[in-house]
């Protein structure tokens, strides 16, 4: 079974997620921030990382920063989650190192093919 971390500050969203990945078959462990994104990152191995590009302490572009730093995560897939969707977003998001950049609100079925994807060319 793959493990998938997800950082989002916001309680429903997380929880959200929560439900549909582990609907999916997916292990969830769940950060309510971005140091602590980076805690749960370096205490338990992933597959796949979501996270939240606007979240306290540390937000998505410091933990992808922080976790492209460390040897396990150099090529872990990430996904970001971004209600930021001006022109230039994308490119700088993936610019920063994420795998994929998805719009809030989050199409669901989106995301669950893009996990799919991602997790499939990174076994």
């Amino acid at each position: 079974m793959k493990t998938i971390l997800v950082a989002e500050d916001r309680d429903a969203s997380r929880e959200l997620l929560n439900v549909v990945l582990t609907a999916a078959g997916y292990d969830v462990i769940l950060a309510a921030d971005g140091e602590e994104a980076v805690e749960r990152a370096e205490e338990h191995p992933v597959d796949l990382v979501i996270l939240d590009i606007h979240m306290p302490r540390l937000d998505g572009f410091g933990v992808i920063r922080r976790l492209r730093a460390h040897p396990s995560y150099i090529h872990i897939p990430v996904i970001a989650l971004t209600a930021s969707a001006m022109a230039g977003d994308r490119d700088n998001v993936l610019a920063a190192g994420f795998s994929e950049y998805i719009s809030k609100p989050v199409n669901l079925s989106l995301l669950r093919r893009e996990i799919a994807r991602l997790l499939e060319n990174h076994p």
